[in-house]
């Protein structure tokens, strides 16, 4: 791949990879001013959480949690829930069209969406305040502490949407006296990142801490029309906490925050294109062989043009000029662009008052106002596709795009008993009011009898949904006998939901000059929705030894009601979709051993989800116009193994391993959606039904679904879910070497991760398998003995491994053509994908430094 020489933003200076190298180590041999670092610890840190409200040490809570720590972050340069996946073998993600539909999957679990009106199944919580929409954890993780991964049903403490786990971030508290950390981040494939972060205690009554960084990744993508980058992304994060301590028991803390976001993932790269000959499959553009000449573009949305007999496809030659289709093509033609940008405004304000028997009552308020621009090239070429009706030419391009502006506010009142006693609690109150209006259009169509069945599919709609919850909550813990630890909990939560929804389909409206069409056609609405469910949590562990603890935990989820709220929403899927339950039992055992030097979780768990709300994405025979359906599955289950060794092996080498074997499927599902078979459509022209019985242009399991219909289902029971690998491995490692002669000390470090095959959709369409992978990273470094500077380098992908982490995601539809008018035109299968970012070898060098 070509790299460019990086500029770094406010300098008047051009580096290349190599000049930045140099000048980041000048940069460290400088003086830095800090406090002298403390001797190296004989044993691992002591790692505790919060995912009980209140602060334990991590060997002692019965519960499977992996926590990923300053120094791993640090290590393997986490920069977004993407890079933390690859470090939590129990979180995957699955990717949309966007980033705005991408969803975080714990144990194999996750709705994919893309529509506002379903929740996550997995919850994220940045110091005690949740996030409304899943999508708005896909930024920038600036000046965090350490992650908490709560895997299995979190209900009882984190409320509704966290069905399927929790992902509880706790950013850096303020602490000492004042002190400053920068760092600086730079690769040879044209990224860098530089932030800031000084605070500290001012006085006896007063603290302050304001943390800065920005960040930029073009991408791994060649735009040949442009001569830019897609598939990457960049953001700036400014942070600040103000501490107050007016009375010897009295603590307030208030946090604003700023992020704005940019990205633009979602662009996929063609891979290969089969044409479906006589002969059968034949592949083209392939190393010069069967060139791409041949083939001819379909740019006409849903429908052929009225007038296909004098407007000609465009060949394949011009959509694809400079393009060699292949299984590490990176080139693309784009004249629209895809991804999203995004701006976060938020202030957290925290009062913590503790009473003289050490009780604590806490409040935490919040507030939220999240806004956001998404666009989609939906054609995938640079020429234009859409012939507008009356005319014979193409002329204006197929695209997408909308707004998001989410407004979300939170009040949780908690009371948290002392930590001595037998008898340890956490009871509290809960409010939260979210609010998401959503704004769309799609497609081209300028006529007042504009409709859906027009060319590209148009669709404007304007859409609204908002949730309150209320809740009440609590959780003890019984040391009942000397050994022997009995934890329960509950909490009961009661939602009011609804939504506003208008349709129309000229695409020349604004969001202010919008007006929806007719009720009950085009114009739905479901107010006052409301729902009250009781959820609880019950454990048993024992001490075994001073070293053994082993538990069992139940427990149940809940994710309230979901809306369809979807460019294709009718009055058959106008009403709420049922919400979604689960019921999880856990076994593990926990282990602090050879004075603290390794720490052991090993669980093994069985969760069952009933009314799992899915949303399913499928392109129209014909088409690139992709569409999606939401459907309530009776019942989806996950089972599996893990386990998490830390362990400080010599006094200089650290090893930190997960696993994870994790088997989730569908266990019932008779009507589930049908996925298109690109090379069955023209198998027989005219004929509905293939010899089996099954819809043609369907998969051979897509039978009609009452008979004579066209509208299709398949049973989908034993099915493997969405993005969910059965076997993930990340390991990493540090050693240290000290060099008694030198002002300096050295260290090395390593990056293991692997993944087993998986589904990236529910339907099983094959076009969205991603094989298996594994990817090495190497490293090594420098720094002073009081810690004061730190260098480090590191190879990403060292074998220089191509992998993607979702399978197809949409494509220009290519036909073959001895003549070019379309409607000659025979079936071609394509195949694409969208690169991981470190599907190609890199080298990053790091700077850190304390001030």
């Amino acid at each position: 791949m070509k790299h460019q020489n990086t500029s770094m933003p406010g300098l008047g200076m051009r580096l290349t990879p190599i000049a930045s190298a140099v000048a980041l180590a000048m940069l460290a041999g400088l003086p830095a001013h800090a406090q002298q670092a403390a001797a190296p610890s004989e044993g691992l840190e002591r790692v505790v959480v919060t995912a009980n409200k209140r602060v334990e040490k991590l060997e002692s809570v019965p519960s499977a949690i992996s926590v990923v720590n300053e120094a791993i972050i640090e290590r393997t340069n986490i920069r977004e829930i993407e890079d933390l996946v690859a470090n939590t073998p129990a979180l995957t993600v699955t990717a949309g069209s966007t980033s705005a539909n991408n969803t975080i999957n714990m144990r194999g679990i996750g709705t994919a969406t893309v529509t506002i009106g379903i929740e996550a199944d997995v919850a994220v919580i940045v110091d005690d305040i949740p996030i409304a929409q899943q999508f708005q954890a896909f930024k920038d993780l600036a000046d965090v502490q350490r992650i908490e991964v709560l895997k299995g049903p979190q209900s009882t403490l984190f409320g509704k949407s966290a069905v399927a786990g929790a992902v509880n971030i706790v950013t850096k508290p303020i602490s000492g006296p004042l002190a400053g950390k920068a760092s600086f981040y730079l690769t040879d494939d044209d990224e860098w990142r530089y932030a800031v972060s000084y605070g500290g205690e001012i006085s006896d009554t007063l603290g302050v801490r304001i943390a800065a960084s920005r960040t930029r990744y073009e991408g791994n993508i060649n735009n040949l029309t442009t001569g830019g980058k897609l598939n990457g992304a960049g953001g700036k994060t400014l942070m600040a906490k103000l501490a107050w301590h007016p009375l010897r028991n009295l603590d307030v803390t208030l946090s604003p925050n700023f992020n704005a976001q940019e990205n633009t993932k979602g662009a996929n790269a063609l891979r290969g294109l089969v044409v479906n000959s006589p002969n059968g499959p034949v592949a083209v553009g392939l190393a010069g062989a069967n060139p791409v000449n041949p083939l001819y573009l379909i740019p006409s949305g849903a429908a052929t043009p009225a007038n296909a007999s004098t407007l000609n496809a465009i060949p394949a030659s011009v959509a694809l000029a400079g393009i060699t289709p292949g299984p590490n093509n990176v080139d693309v033609r784009r004249d629209g662009p895809t991804g999203m940008n995004s701006t976060d405004r938020s202030v957290g304000l925290r009062v913590a008052y503790e009473l003289d028997n050490g009780a604590s009552l806490v409040s935490i308020t919040s507030f939220s106002h999240y806004k956001s621009d998404d666009f989609r090239d939906q054609d995938f070429v640079d020429v234009p596709t859409v012939a507008l009706p009356g005319s014979t030419k193409y002329a204006v391009p197929n695209d997408q795009g909308g707004t998001y502006d989410i407004k979300s506010r939170t009040q949780e009142l908690r009371y948290v008993s002392p930590d001595a006693g037998t008898l340890r609690y956490v009871a509290g109150l809960w409010y939260a009011k979210n609010e998401t209006d959503r704004f769309f259009k799609r497609g081209d169509c300028r006529l007042a009898t504009c409709n859906g069945s027009s060319i590209t599919s148009p669709v404007v709609y304007n859409t609204d949904v908002y949730n309150i919850n209320k809740a009440v909550f609590g959780q003890a813990s019984w040391d009942f006998l000397p050994t022997y630890t009995l934890l329960a909990g509950a909490r009961y939560n009661t939602e009011t939901s609804g939504y506003h929804f208008g349709r129309n389909y000229n695409t020349t409206v604004t969001p202010e000059t919008f007006v929806a069409g007719a009720r009950g056609v085009d114009y739905f609405e479901s107010l006052g929705n409301k729902e009250n469910k009781l959820t609880g949590k019950l454990s048993l562990s024992k001490q075994i030894n001073n070293d053994w603890m082993a538990y069992a935990t139940a427990a149940t989820g809940y994710k309230g009601l979901a809306y369809g709220l979807l460019s294709t929403i009718n009055t058959s899927s106008a009403d709420p979709v049922r919400s979604e339950t689960s019921r999880t039992m856990e076994v593990g055992v926990k282990a602090n051993l050879f004075q603290n030097r390794m720490t052991v979780n090993a669980t093994a768990f069985q969760t069952r989800f009933f009314n799992y709300q899915s949303s399913s994405t499928y392109t129209l025979p014909e088409s690139t116009v992709i569409l999606t359906q939401i459907s309530s599955v009776p019942e989806v289950a996950t089972k599996g193994l893990e386990l998490d060794v830390n362990a400080l092996v010599t006094r200089d080498l650290s090893v930190n391993a997960a696993v994870a074997y994790t088997d989730a499927t569908v266990r019932n599902w008779a009507g589930g959606p049908c996925y298109n078979d690109g090379l069955n459509v023209a198998a027989s022209p005219g004929a509905k039904y293939a010899a089996n019985g099954s819809i043609i242009g369907r998969n051979a399991s897509c039978f009609p679904i009452t008979p004579g219909s066209t509208v299709g289902v398949q049973n989908l029971a034993g099915a493997r879910m969405q993005s969910s690998p059965k076997v993930r491995v990340a390991l990493s490692g540090q050693y240290d070497w000290r060099l008694a002669s030198m002002p300096f000390d050295a260290f090395f470090t390593g990056n293991y991760k692997y993944q087993s095959d998986m589904m990236t959709v529910i339907t099983q369409d094959p076009g969205f398998y991603v094989p298996k992978y594994s990817i090495t990273d190497l490293g090594f470094g420098v720094r002073d003995k009081q810690s004061r500077y730190k260098i480090s380098f590191l190879v990403n992908n060292v074998f220089d491994k191509h992998y993607a982490t979702t399978g197809f995601s949409g494509a220009p539809t290519f036909r073959g053509a001895t003549s070019a008018p379309v409607s000659t035109v025979t079936n071609t299968g394509i195949s694409t994908w969208v690169p991981a970012r470190d599907a190609f070898r890199f080298v990053s060098v790091r700077l850190d430094v304390k001030f």
